[in-house]
């Protein structure tokens, strides 16, 4: 092959790659975001109801509502200050999940409510060890 189908191979190889990963990540028509936004609640009114967004807060205290006929099924309010929103979630919750734990859920906001489909908890600092000075740790002692 000669240089100038070379050039023009590796130009059109290169393209097809930069609309690929722009179509991934941009995704016009929404169907599939690569981008999720994370949005604050003062925000979420004035968004597309077919966007997916992130939101983070806490769980109100009180406010965890287990479906009887199906354990996978939760409400609960999450609070941002002394804003809320009501958010349903079906799925596996993981364990740290409670009453003022700090939680991000993903999904859509739908008349007022939004439907979670990932919800997860930030881990509590019980989980990181103490924080001990660097200078006295050797090669021998870890």
């Amino acid at each position: 092959m000669g240089k100038k189908k070379t050039l023009i191979v590796i130009i059109t190889i290169s393209f097809l790659a930069f609309s690929w990963i722009g179509y991934v990540t941009m995704n016009p028509n929404k169907t599939n975001p690569g981008m999720v936004r994370f949005l604050s609640l003062t925000d979420i009114n004035s968004i597309d109801q077919s966007e997916r967004i992130r939101l983070g807060g806490l769980v109100s205290p009180g406010t965890i509502q287990v479906s009887e006929n199906n354990l996978l099924d939760c409400n609960f309010r999450l609070k941002q200050g002394e804003l809320t929103v009501l958010v349903q979630f079906t799925g596996t919750r993981p364990d740290l999940f409670k009453d003022e734990a700090e939680v991000i859920v993903e999904g859509n906001y739908l008349n007022g409510i939004f439907k979670a489909d990932q919800l997860q908890t930030k881990c509590a600092s019980r989980y990181e060890g103490d924080l001990k000075d660097e200078s006295i740790y050797t090669a021998e002692s870890i």
